[in-house]
């Protein structure tokens, strides 16, 4: 995904700088540094794909009075990060950290919930006490939280928001347990398909990991072979909070593509980083309307909501495949 200069953090500046500099004269800038920032930095210059001119040339104006290039478009890959670690640390520490690195990225017990359709996380939390559910739903993606809150019985839902709202801190010991016991549930939980959702996220997080045109004819005969597990893969390949990670560029593309009336359904079930992305990229004029038509509209079924999304992520997918968006490197999507 080309980078934005407004959506650089202080990681990415780094990141760009120790590709633009290359290994010998960013070694002795890492050879201090520890090992989670290391594997840090290591995995941002992995993921930074293309760099356009302007970026590199706002974080070091050094980078390009040294490196001219025809191409307006420069690429730091999984290749550089291994050749600075090789260069600038001794060899067991290196080999480690780049281990570390090309180890597959595990989901969190709250990020694989995340990721859950709502009516299964309900399904799953409606037995459980009250302070547990709002535990529960405390550290999820709020807008999912929210979706969940929905669906609970309503007798249910208030003791369950007003305990979210008085919860300040909670032991460790007790997190841990939720964590343990949740992790258990998902892992014995089987699909349509009948895989298990641990299993699921590796078939996902395999994917993710593979150049997307090797991936795109695996989904494909995936969808012929089996439609329930393709759904499901799907499904939680894109979901509609990824799209925050869209460029300024592609979120103009979409918008180009896609209804207002589909838009707002779709807003109406996203968190406040995704709706302003879209937001950010429209006249101000036009942001102004959508808000005022998303506050009129009142509430919507969820699965209206989802409907508009997943109407919302098959057109983007699309653009996808066409090249006129890009959803992001093989270590972002597919």
């Amino acid at each position: 995904m080309t980078l934005i200069k407004k959506q650089l953090s202080g990681e990415d500046k780094a990141a760009i700088l120790l590709f633009a500099l290359g290994p010998e004269a960013s070694a002795p800038l890492v050879e201090a540094l520890d090992d989670a920032t290391l594997t840090r930095l290591g995995r941002r210059m992995a993921d930074l794909g293309k760099i356009d001119a302007d970026v590199l040339n706002s974080v070091t104006e050094e980078y390009l009075k040294l490196h001219q290039s025809e191409d307006p478009l420069l690429r730091s890959t999984h290749k550089d990060v291994v050749t600075l670690f090789k260069f600038a640390i001794e060899s067991d520490r290196a080999d480690r950290l780049v281990n570390e690195l090309n180890a597959p990225k595990k989901f969190t017990i709250w990020e694989k919930l995340s990721r859950l359709k709502p009516e299964m996380i309900a399904g799953y939390i409606e037995n459980e006490h009250p302070q547990t559910i709002a535990l529960i739903l405390g550290n999820i993606d709020s807008s999912v939280a929210s979706r969940v809150i929905a669906i609970l019985p309503e007798e249910m839902r208030l003791s369950v928001v007003m305990r979210m709202s008085k919860i300040e801190s909670v032991p460790r010991e007790l997190v841990r347990d939720i964590e343990e016991t949740l992790e258990k549930e998902l892992s014995d939980m089987q699909g349509e398909s009948g895989i298990s959702f641990d299993g699921m996220v590796s078939v996902v997080d395999i994917l993710k990991g593979l150049e997307k045109e090797v991936a795109r004819p695996i989904l494909d005969q995936l969808r012929d072979k089996d439609a329930d597990l393709f759904t499901q893969v799907d499904r939680l390949l894109l979901i509609f909070e990824d799209l925050k990670e869209l460029s300024d560029r592609d979120i103009q593309t979409v918008l180009k593509h896609i209804s207002s009336d589909d838009l707002v359904k779709s807003l109406k079930g996203a968190t406040d980083e995704v709706s302003e992305r879209f937001f950010s990229n429209m006249s101000q004029r036009a942001a102004e309307i959508m808000k005022e038509d998303m506050a009129v509209m009142g509430p919507m079924k969820l699965a209206d909501v989802e409907d508009a999304q997943q109407g919302v992520l098959k057109i983007i997918r699309k653009l996808d495949d066409e090249g006129a968006v890009n959803l992001g490197s093989s270590d972002d999507m597919v």
